[in-house]
């Protein structure tokens, strides 16, 4: 069953692909720019095409309205909702159109780690601007979009892109999340994947998780495909880094429309939730609501959503983010190495009691224990039932009734005793 439709704009092709840049900065398919060289340290944008250009993606045709997958958790609709106010979220990823207030009104803070002049409002690429409205658009006259949490405070450090000649490098990505711990961020969203176990990054995140931030990573891309880069072929459904570094970090993968999970979107032992990634909607830095696909699009959804129960829970640990984000999700508890605990539910989650969870059984992150584990029902244990008091006049009509009853056991008493003696006097007078 659809959660909602596709619509007039919304269809998209799903190949899952990425050029590769050569020494120097030269594309290897003579285009500009479209991707970057992922492995030996490297990362790569989340995206269904590697790098997200407005030539690559279709527009939404009707930009006054609000993306679909925006609406199924956008709490803006609800008649008391959060909006994440005063929630710090670092977005580590291309930069932010700052020209656009819709997107950059809530940026706090940031850096660029792209050697672009310190320059970290600034968007050559498109998908960091995706991204962040993904998370905080504000609501405009000019489109539909809005933010899943509008009121946070924005964190941007721009760390990668296909039209940068700095940054894309897990070296990078480790000083972009020292620099959001440093900065006071209480969620991290993370777009991008590399091939390459690295020491210094596993160490960052691990001091973020210590540090009681939460980040939110995309699951990767290559699902159904080769995952290329120059001359390595890292083959199909590679693990991804900083994504396998759960459960010290939340791991993204992408929903399809339905509900179920996108061919693209990888599997893994480390996959936490889903959220929607196909045919997602954001805005793009010449101010228009585009269309793409990527695990890169569903983490900032989940990070959203974290955003807004950090606001409601100020207290909470990062660990029972996580845990209610999963507990929540669409998987009742059961895991799956695609589809993690399932697709991440706003509503539910940020309703939850943390002391009555759904436990999580499997072998996914943060679980309670093995799927074999998993207690059976019995129902609810049945108390005595216990019948109420009755009516005085009901009390009464039974005391006369048991008078009665009394009454015409002792008449019959008297009359058998008395036919008894009679007989018995009778019987002496024949004998004598």
């Amino acid at each position: 069953m659809k959660r909602y439709a596709s619509g007039p704009g919304l269809a998209v092709l799903l190949a899952v692909g990425a050029c590769v840049l050569l020494p120097g900065g030269v594309p290897s398919n003579g285009d500009t720019y479209r991707a970057t060289v992922v492995g030996d340290g490297r990362t790569a944008l989340a995206d269904d095409s590697g790098c997200t250009t407005k030539k690559d993606q279709p527009v939404l045709a009707d930009q006054s309205a609000t993306p679909p997958e925006i609406l199924y958790a956008n709490p803006q609709s609800w008649s008391v909702h959060p909006t994440g106010k005063g929630v710090k979220v670092a977005i580590i990823d291309t930069g932010i159109d700052g020209s656009d207030k819709q997107l950059s009104k809530n940026v706090v803070g940031g850096q660029d780690f792209t050697d672009s002049g310190g320059q970290y409002k600034v968007d050559v690429d498109g998908h960091g601007s995706m991204v962040a409205s993904i998370i905080a658009a504000q609501s405009s006259t000019k489109n539909g979009m809005v933010g899943i949490a509008p009121g946070v405070e924005l964190l941007i450090y721009r760390e990668a892109g296909c039209n940068v000649t700095g940054g894309n490098t897990e070296a990078k990505l480790t000083d972009a999340i020292n620099a959001a711990v440093t900065a006071g961020a209480q969620v991290i969203n993370i777009s991008q994947d590399g091939y390459t176990a690295d020491a210094d990054l596993k160490a960052a995140v691990l001091n973020a998780y210590q540090k009681n931030v939460l980040i939110v990573a995309s699951a990767g891309n290559y699902g159904n495909t080769q995952a290329v880069d120059g001359s390595t072929n890292h083959g199909i459904n590679p693990v991804m880094y900083p994504a396998s570094y759960a459960p010290y970090l939340l791991a993204v993968g992408a929903a399809t429309q339905d509900g179920g999970v996108a061919d693209f979107s990888e599997t893994g032992p480390y996959i936490g939730v889903t959220a929607p990634g196909v045919s997602v909607g954001g805005i793009f830095p010449d101010g228009k609501i585009w269309i793409d696909n990527g695990t890169s699009f569903a983490a900032p959804y989940v990070a959203a959503v974290a955003a807004l129960l950090i606001e409601q829970h100020p207290t909470w640990q990062v660990d029972t983010v996580m845990k209610v984000l999963e507990s929540t999700a669409s998987g009742n508890g059961q895991w799956t190495s695609s589809q993690g605990w399932g697709e991440v539910d706003a509503r539910s989650a940020l309703s939850a009691d943390p002391g009555s969870l759904t436990g999580l059984f499997g072998a996914g992150p943060n679980a309670d224990g093995p799927a074999k584990a998993k207690p059976v029902k019995h129902g609810t244990r049945m108390l005595p039932v216990v019948d109420a008091a009755p009516a005085q006049i009901v009390v009464d009509q039974r005391k006369g009734a048991y008078i009665a009853l009394v009454v015409a056991i002792l008449l019959v008493v008297v009359a058998v005793a008395g036919t008894l003696v009679a007989r018995d006097a009778r019987r002496r007078r024949l004998m004598q």
